[in-house]
């Protein structure tokens, strides 16, 4: 039996298609041009190569690229996840006073990064829960129950504000505005001035 031989390549489909386009030129050209006038059409094949492989980049990043825009909605939501988990796992970092968040906040809310302002006043909230009322904090405590231990406070409704944003922030990746913001550094004011008035 004779040896194996190739039946195609990539190299015979590149002079294939150049072939059949020079020809569908020359069919075009042919009424108004005489055909013996026609230059060679024939292109260098490095030149055809480079336009392959350029066509197959431009559509292989055209997919990568929709798959991105596809997958973003779900990666986002994930991280947001995480960083929810995160946040119930450690709510409170021991090291930092009420006053460190309430600083943090301002520097955050300087640099239009809302959400962080907003986590920074809730994180001061907890803190000031541990340093001034009955609920100590707990890595395991979730906003669910300090919203159920707040209630037994004589004016739980800041505390509550902070919390609900707090979980809203966890669990939707809507940008934060400057109103809601707003919204809780006037429940921690409220809280402040509650604590100074006991």
């Amino acid at each position: 039996m004779a040896g194996s031989f190739e039946k195609t390549s990539l190299e015979w489909q590149l002079q294939l298609m150049q072939q059949r386009l020079s020809e569908w030129l020359e069919r075009l050209f042919a009424p108004t041009i005489d055909s013996q006038s026609l230059p060679n059409w024939s292109l260098p094949d490095w030149w055809l190569r480079l336009l392959f492989w350029t066509m197959v980049g431009s559509f292989m990043t055209w997919v990568s690229w929709q798959l991105y825009q596809l997958a973003r909605p779900y990666v986002a939501a994930l991280a947001i996840a995480q960083q929810g988990q995160s946040d119930r796992q450690s709510p409170v970092d021991r090291s930092l006073t009420a006053a460190a968040w309430l600083q943090r906040s301002r520097t955050f809310a300087q640099q239009g990064n809302y959400r962080e302002a907003c986590r920074a006043i809730y994180m001061a909230a907890l803190q000031r829960l541990n340093d001034t009322e009955p609920i100590p904090h707990e890595p395991s405590r979730t906003d669910g129950e300090y919203l159920r231990l707040t209630q037994t406070l004589s004016r739980p409704a800041p505390y509550q504000v902070l919390l609900r944003t707090h979980e809203q922030l966890c669990f939707n990746n809507a940008n934060v505005s400057v109103d809601e913001f707003d919204r809780c550094q006037q429940a921690y004011q409220d809280i402040e001035r509650e604590v100074r008035s006991e």
